[in-house]
């Protein structure tokens, strides 16, 4: 949908009534020019590319022989100095595609939401708005859309909307007046589109699309649930995945836990899903998660855990215990974004591992 229109939007939805850099300072040339030597053995013994060797952990009719691996980290710059910190984390890190954050620029705090019904005075957002997000994309597309896949990070609807006002005010609002609230939601969702199809027309290989606010400690009604959050994530992330091929459905767990996890979230589009460690009170595993989702899956190892407090060759016995057992089609990465304290060298360490893992 290159034109977004409220008329266009409404049909699509079905609705009758509309109501920091500390630390990649520290990778240095050494550990760059030590990646590039890794990556060239390891993709010396296959005839792809790292975009060919991610576009074949979709195929679910066969075992790849490489597991692809990424971790993502904030890195509290922007512009120039954006662009420069993706590509050196890349190259650092030996990744196998570019995931783009989306911390340019947030919706603004907006005082004049009081109400519920002042959630119609949330603003569409035009393309132009996004320049600063763009430019970023832009340029490293430019950089490094020919070594691996561009995977632009997206927000959803309930994402940007608690950047506008305080996440207690709008959840407060969904209780009282969820059709209130789902007009705001619906412009939210209607300036998100206006990114994607930017983003789109420059060349994006897809997007890292995340969903908040189905957790047990914010919208756990399923029905305020379905009409407030859901209803929107659906109607982005269903348009994302007719315009690009390679889409990551992130189920966050950085503000809280999940119950009804299947049901929430089994239909949610996405060629790939990066799932959390736990839902329903319980260990969740890449095994189980494939079986849920019916899809490859991307996670496997805490954040928190070895991954950021561990030496790097607990961290690659960590990551091997993973890998043996987890789905045959999947990607090796963590339950949420890394801290940027975190050793370069335990990135480097289970990304090396995974790659490894079936050569």
């Amino acid at each position: 949908m290159m034109n977004t229109s409220r008329r266009s939007f409404i049909k699509k939805a079905g609705l009758t009534s509309v109501g920091s850099l500390a630390g990649l300072t520290a990778f240095g040339q050494n550990n760059l020019n030590e990646n590039k030597r890794s990556d060239s053995v390891l993709i010396s013994k296959s005839t792809k590319s790292k975009r060919d060797l991610v576009m074949q952990v979709l195929d679910m009719s066969k075992t790849p022989d490489y597991v692809p691996a990424g971790f993502f980290m904030h890195f509290g710059v922007k512009g120039d100095a954006a662009v420069k910190a993706h590509a050196d984390y890349f190259r650092a890190t030996g990744m196998d595609f570019v995931k783009i954050q989306f911390d340019e620029q947030g919706l603004p705090e907006n005082k004049e939401i009081k109400t519920p019904e002042d959630w119609a005075r949330i603003p569409i957002l035009s393309e132009k708005w996004f320049e600063p997000s763009l430019f970023l994309l832009k340029n490293l597309i430019k950089e490094l859309k020919s070594e691996a896949l561009i995977i632009q990070t997206l927000y959803s609807p309930f994402q940007m909307a608690k950047q506008a006002v305080p996440v207690d005010t709008l959840l407060k609002h969904v209780s009282q007046d969820a059709e209130s609230v789902s007009r705001g939601m619906e412009n939210i969702t209607l300036s998100i589109m206006h990114f994607v199809n930017a983003a789109v027309k420059m060349g994006v290989d897809g997007f890292y699309t995340c969903t908040q606010g189905g957790e047990t400690n914010r919208i756990a009604d399923r029905n305020l649930f379905n009409r407030t959050v859901k209803n929107y994530d659906m109607i982005l992330y269903k348009e994302v995945s007719e315009l690009v091929p390679f889409n990551i459905l992130h189920i966050c767990d950085y503000e809280g836990s999940y119950e009804g996890f299947e049901s929430k979230f089994r239909d949610y589009p996405g060629e790939v899903v990066n799932v959390p460690l736990s839902a329903d009170g319980k260990t969740l595993t890449l095994i189980q998660a494939s079986a849920i989702f019916k899809r490859p899956v991307m996670g496997g190892l805490d954040r928190h855990g070895i991954l950021s407090t561990g030496s790097p060759d607990e961290v690659k016995k960590a990551a091997i215990e993973v890998l043996k057992n987890a789905p045959p089609n999947l990607i090796l990465g963590a339950n949420c974004t890394v801290d940027y304290k975190i050793p370069v060298e335990n990135l480097k360490s289970a990304i090396k591992t995974a790659h490894e893992f079936r050569m």
